[in-house]
């Protein structure tokens, strides 16, 4: 089954919890929503690893994604992540997100019990069968321990069973080996923060970012022009606007904890006016040396 590929500037948007509860907060989802929109991303990924799936249930996961459909009334397109360990439950929200009008599903590889490459194949041919959304598979054998080789990957497209991925290793040569084992309709997407402009050259049609959900308008300008070859403008760019604000995610907070990036990015998008409420436990907040860099990276950006 052919479909048209999906291409740009794709968000995994984070997903709003009560403060108080840490229940689903539908109108600070919405928020995030439009804000996102509003600055110009060409896609929306609800419920995928910056959204908390593995903090979700499935009736969250519906939820969710039913209402950035919902909010985003085909302004962009919105690609629902469905991923589960159980082939079961991804059917199961994956249907929910098509009846949705979801215009495709994102399903990372089974988690935790690190299943074999028959058992990948069957999940994902399982899945195809009873869905007809465009398919993304999310390769992040980092956190996922499912490691599939580019050539599998490819050959998941080529029988037919998935439409586009979401390859998130920084190493770019993935990106252009599996243009070349696929085709021009496969869509590709480079899902780390750090190599937009590099992985345009290697045919990538698309950047899943998490960052993004801070810096959209950011990310969104230094992709569009790699994507209009003005490779020069676009690096430029990137050291300009994009590699000054990286270390947010990656530094370590004064005890020397690893960075909260999730808090980081909730914590940001409400200085920037934005409900995307809190993480849910275990992540901890931010705490007050860290927002205190939050606050002058985004007034340095003239965001507040």
């Amino acid at each position: 089954m052919a479909f048209k590929k999906p291409e740009g500037i794709f968000i995994p948007m984070v997903t709003s919890f009560n403060a108080s509860d840490e229940s689903v907060n539908v109108s600070g989802v919405k928020e995030v929503t439009n804000f996102l929109i509003e600055n110009g991303i060409d896609g929306l990924i609800p419920s995928g690893s910056s959204g908390e799936l593995v903090a979700m249930t499935n009736d969250e996961v519906k939820l969710v994604n039913r209402t950035v459909v919902e909010t985003a009334a085909g302004r962009v397109k919105v690609f629902a992540s469905t991923g589960a360990y159980r082939t079961k439950d991804v059917i199961d929200m994956s249907k929910d997100a098509e009846a949705a009008g979801a215009d495709g599903v994102m399903i990372v590889t089974p988690w935790y019990m690190a299943p074999n490459m028959a058992e990948v194949y069957d999940h994902y041919k399982a899945i195809r069968a009873a869905i007809n959304i465009p398919i993304m598979v999310y390769h992040n054998p980092y956190y996922s321990t499912c490691n599939m080789s580019m050539d599998f990957i490819a050959k998941l497209y080529n029988d037919g069973l998935i439409d586009a991925v979401k390859e998130r290793q920084a190493d770019v040569y993935n990106q252009q080996v599996l243009r070349y084992l696929t085709d021009d309709n496969f869509g590709l997407f480079y899902g780390y923060d750090v190599c937009p402009v590099e992985t345009v050259s290697c045919w990538a049609d698309g950047w899943v970012c998490g960052t993004g959900n801070l810096f959209p308008r950011e990310n969104k300008t230094v992709f569009d022009l790699a994507k209009a070859q003005k490779m020069d403008e676009a690096m430029a760019y990137h050291f300009e606007k994009i590699r000054p604000y990286l270390p947010l995610f990656t530094e370590n907070t004064a005890e020397g904890l690893p960075c909260p990036w999730l808090s980081v990015i909730k914590e940001g998008l409400k200085m920037r006016g934005v409900d995307a409420g809190v993480a849910r436990k275990p992540v901890m907040g931010l705490p007050a040396d860290m927002v205190e860099k939050v606050r002058n990276t985004l007034k340095a950006f003239g965001h507040i």
